[in-house]
C-alpha cells in the first residue's frame, strides 16, 4: 500500500518486466546527495515517486540531508525519511559521487528507469518480492525494514461503526477490504488473514473514495504521525480500527540496477552504510520519529 501517496505506483513489477524498457528522456530534480564539498564528476541518477520527492523537498527545506538527526516534523513519513537514509547511508559507506533524482510519475516508469540502467537505484524501499522475475535487471540492498518490522493499520471511516467495533479475527473477516492484487505482500497478507471479501482496485486514489461511497469497509495503510493516527487522502478522512494492527511479512530494500556499470560499487557502499546506520540506531530512530514505528500502537493486538 502507498503511504498516503496519490499515485498508483506499486504496479506488479513482474508484469511490467514483460514490456520493453523505454528510453529515458527525463529532467532530473537537482538535489545533490552530497554537500558542496563533494568532488565534481559524472552525475548519477536515483529514481523516486514524484509525490515522495516533493514531500522530501518540503521536509528538507534549506538543510543538508546529511545533517538531519531529527526525522519528525511536517511532511515526514516512511518513504520521505527513506530518502534521507539513502543519502546518509551512501555517505557513511564512502560514496562521494554526485547523485540526483528523477521524479517518477508512476511505478512503471520508475521500474523502467532503474531496470534499464538510466537510474542506478531507487530513492525509497520496495519489498523483496517486487523483483521476482527481474533478477537479471535488479538487485537489492541490505534490508532497511527487516522481517516483522512492517506494521500497518486497517483504516476505515470514522462513521463505520461495524468496522470500528471489530475486536477479533472473525470480526475482521466479515469486513469488505480494498487492496490491489498486484501489491503482492498486501494481497497475500489479506489472504493469510482469511478476508473473503477482498476487492481489487487498480488505483490507490480510488480506495478512500470507495470507502466514502460505502462500497467497502476498510483498507491497509501505515499508521500516521497525527495525534489520533488519522489519515486524510483528498477529501476523505480515515482512522484505524482501534486496538488492531496487521503484520506484513517480508523485507524491504532499495532497488539497484544491475544494468548500470557502477551498480556493484554503489551496492557495496550502500550496504556498508546501512549496516553502520543500523548499528547506530539511526534507521529505527528515523522510522520511529516519522510515525511509522508508532509507539501509540505498541500494545495493540497484532494479526
Amino acid at each position: 500500500m502507498p503511504d498516503t501517496a496519490p499515485l498508483n505506483r506499486r504496479e506488479s513489477f513482474r508484469c511490467l518486466l514483460q514490456a520493453a524498457f523505454l528510453p529515458a528522456l527525463l529532467s532530473a530534480a537537482p538535489l545533490s546527495a552530497e554537500p558542496a564539498r563533494a568532488p565534481q564528476g559524472e552525475t548519477l541518477f536515483s529514481a523516486g515517486p514524484a509525490d515522495v520527492m516533493a514531500d522530501f523537498q518540503r521536509f528538507l527545506g534549506p538543510r543538508d540531508p546529511l545533517s538531519i538527526t531529527d526525522f519528525s516534523g511536517p511532511n515526514s513519513r516512511r518513504d520521505v525519511v527513506e530518502v534521507v537514509l539513502l543519502h546518509q547511508a551512501l555517505h557513511a559507506g564512502g560514496w562521494t559521487q554526485n547523485l540526483r533524482f528523477l521524479n517518477m510519475p508512476t511505478g512503471e516508469r520508475l521500474l523502467r528507469e532503474i531496470g534499464s540502467g538510466h537510474a542506478i537505484c531507487s530513492a525509497t524501499s520496495y519489498w523483496s518480492e517486487d523483483i521476482i522475475g527481474a533478477e537479471s535487471n535488479l538487485s537489492l540492498s541490505l534490508p532497511v525494514l527487516n522481517q516483522g518490522e512492517f506494521e500497518v493499520g486497517l483504516y476505515t471511516l470514522p462513521s463505520n461503526r461495524q468496522a470500528l467495533a471489530a475486536k477479533s479475527l472473525g470480526d475482521l473477516q466479515r469486513l469488505r477490504v480494498l487492496s490491489n492484487r498486484n501489491w503482492v505482500v498486501d494481497w497475500r497478507t489479506l489472504e493469510r488473514l482469511g478476508f473473503e471479501q477482498r476487492q481489487h482496485v487498480t488505483n490507490w486514489e480510488l480506495m478512500p473514495k470507495m470507502l466514502a461511497a460505502g462500497r467497502a469497509d476498510c483498507l491497509l495503510a501505515p499508521f500516521q504521525p497525527t495525534a489520533d493516527l488519522s489519515l486524510k487522502v483528498g477529501e476523505v478522512s480515515m482512522v484505524p480500527i482501534p486496538g488492531i494492527k496487521i503484520g506484513m511479512q517480508g523485507t524491504r530494500h532499495y532497488l539497484i540496477s544491475r544494468q548500470h556499470p557502477r551498480h556493484q560499487e554503489l551496492k557495496t557502499m550502500l550496504d556498508a552504510g546501512l549496516q553502520l546506520l543500523r548499528q547506530q540506531g539511526r534507521i529505527r530512530k528515523a522510522y520511529t520519529q516519522s510515525g511509522f514505528f508508532n509507539l501509540k500502537v505498541a500494545q495493540w493486538r497484532r494479526f
